[in-house]
């Protein structure tokens, strides 16, 4: 006689640093956390014991001042955040490129404090030729035998710098799934196979070598599969996308900041011998659980709680004083007191000729007044070191006129729009930017304009540098910028200045031992009082064209009640 049993997946992805339900970065309570994955999981597990599967998606290790508080600053014996994981009873989870990106102290760490594997089949350690992470797990519930094997996007080595990864491999996701679901089968011969992939739908970076978001390439040209769960894009999501042998495979991606928890409920026929004859899913669904609360999220904050007065002690750490507020949408339309801030601490602290910054928010507002360690996660988001590259004056102006082209239109007139904006994918009511922002790279150490009447390639005119030198594009000069955009990210080098990711490595002259944001810390704790100010040295021509534009504009992308918080929401290649 045939018996029927059910596991119930619940997957989490993306969480960056969202570990407790307040928000240290805004200083005000937040919507998704551990916390309440907790709570979620706790519930979900009494009404199904013995049957469930808790899995992570990969990016769990940045984002937050809670991160970093406990990848560099509270880091005892132990990783607080792999004891989190621990407590919540995770099964199982994928690498993902911001936990690499945390370096190999800090997320060798965490992976070996956790009592759980985290896979990465297609992570190759070039000194053995074997996966660096441990590539596939299998689990026994209801009887029924399940193998999990675990990807992470292969486009690490354009944003990454090569100091942190040199001792690995990224190899292409769709190939390697093909590799792995053989070795899967004939070593482990499971009932079932699930794909844990740190890599989005489609689109991202592709080259002649991978593809950065693989998903639906891989659904639907490997066969195998029997679940698909992914993350890395940002995008909740639940699509059936059919494989080569006709067979429709459900891919399921909760989205980002523990805001949602995907649960997929898969029913299992056995025969009279315990052998799988059927399985199929009847429940496939996104759980929102940023309001969840009930005594067990009370008791992950009891036993967590040190660890909530330490981060909170940390982030609300008064360190100066700002005399000025400072608005991130003043950076779209000329120079601006937030981007001049980090422009001239990146000068500063390198000691290069030239600066190169985007914004890395949509929309916010630093305040003027007491300044905390937490209004520098709105400053500046990212753990990227300062690198210093040279470049000749020629390519600074091809990599400004590839920027500004993915920024700007073409004007005939004030009457045209000065920005190239479009309806925003996830909420297409709202009017957002075209292109990624934190693509939008203005310069500091030279003094120039950007003609909006003129086609890209004839936009840049560089009037002379900050010293008051004539800027010569036969000379080389030394140019600071994140790690991020020193190792291609963006192409702004590459199909901008023209250089290959060879070329690149080396050209680069020095890199930080610390983060940018790190210094920005400690040059404020230093001076105490900043007077936020423009530099005035770049603008837009024909100003009168601009200055109509900007006001038409300035309305149409910001009158919305849209919070920094939200705008996050918007799909985003690789969370930078």
């Amino acid at each position: 006689m045939n018996t029927e049993r059910q596991v119930r997946i619940i997957f989490t992805s993306d969480i960056h640093g969202n570990y407790f339900p307040f928000d240290f970065r805004h200083q005000r309570w937040g919507k998704g956390s551990l916390q309440r994955v907790h709570a979620f999981v706790a519930q979900e597990c009494q009404r199904n014991p013995g049957s469930t599967l808790l899995i992570d998606g990969g990016d769990i290790l940045q984002g937050e001042p809670t991160s970093y508080y406990f990848n560099f600053v509270d880091n005892g014996e132990r990783h607080r955040v792999a004891d989190m994981c621990n407590f919540i009873g995770y099964d199982a989870g994928v690498v993902g490129n911001h936990d690499i990106e945390t370096g190999h102290e800090v997320f060798d760490k965490f992976i070996n404090d956790c009592n759980f594997p985290i896979l990465g089949a297609n992570v190759i350690d070039t000194t053995t030729g074997k996966p660096y992470f441990q590539p596939y797990t299998v689990f026994y519930r209801s009887g029924v035998k399940i193998a999990l094997i675990g990807f992470t996007t292969p486009a690490i080595p354009h944003w990454i710098p090569k100091a942190v990864w040199f001792d690995l491999q990224f190899e292409d996701i769709k190939e390697s799934a093909r590799k792995w679901i053989d070795i899967v089968r004939e070593e482990e011969n499971p009932d079932y196979i699930i794909g844990l992939f740190h890599s989005g739908m489609e689109e991202g970076i592709v080259t002649e070598q991978y593809k950065e978001n693989a998903i639906r390439e891989t659904a639907s040209e490997v066969a195998g599969f029997d679940l698909i769960l992914y993350g890395h894009d940002h995008a909740a999501n639940s699509e059936e996308i059919i494989n080569p042998e006709g067979k429709p495979i459900l891919c399921i991606n909760p989205g980002s900041y523990a805001h949602n928890a995907a649960v997929v409920t898969i029913q299992f026929t056995l025969d009279e011998s315990g052998k799988v004859i059927e399985n199929r899913i009847t429940e496939k669904k996104t759980h929102y659980i940023g309001t969840v609360r009930n005594m067990h999220g009370q008791e992950f904050r009891k036993n967590f709680f040190r660890e909530y007065q330490g981060v909170s002690k940390y982030a609300a750490e008064v360190i100066g004083t700002f005399h000025d507020d400072m608005l991130i949408t003043d950076a779209y339309f000329g120079s601006s007191s937030y981007i001049d801030l980090i422009q001239s601490l990146q000068l500063q602290v390198s000691g290069a000729d030239i600066s190169f910054a985007a914004p890395l928010f949509f929309n916010a507002t630093i305040k003027a007044g007491s300044v905390k360690i937490s209004d520098f996660f709105n400053i500046y988001r990212f753990e990227d070191k300062l690198y210093t590259v040279k470049l000749y004056g020629s390519e600074i102006i091809s990599y400004l006129e590839m920027s500004y082209d993915g920024w700007i239109n073409q004007m005939t007139g004030p009457d045209d729009p000065l920005l190239q904006t479009c309806p925003m994918k996830n909420t297409p009511d709202r009017i957002g930017f075209k292109n990624f922002i934190f693509n939008f790279d203005s310069a500091a150490g030279i003094h120039y304009t950007v003609d909006v009447s003129k086609p890209c390639g004839s936009r840049i005119t560089v009037l002379h540098t900050d010293t008051g030198a004539q800027f010569m594009p036969n000379r080389m000069y030394t140019c600071a910028m994140t790690a991020y955009r020193a190792n291609g990210g963006g192409e702004l080098l590459t199909k901008g200045a023209g250089l290959s990711k060879e070329d690149i490595d080396m050209r680069i002259v020095s890199a930080t031992q610390h983060d940018i944001r790190h210094y920005m810390t400690e040059y404020v704790r230093e001076k105490g009082d900043i007077y936020p100010t423009p530099r005035n040295h770049w603008k837009f021509i024909p100003e009168d064209w601009v200055a109509a534009a900007a006001e038409r504009e300035r309305a149409l992308l910001f009158n919305y009640a849209v919070t920094e918080e939200e705008s996050e929401n918007e799909e985003r290649p690789d969370g930078k």
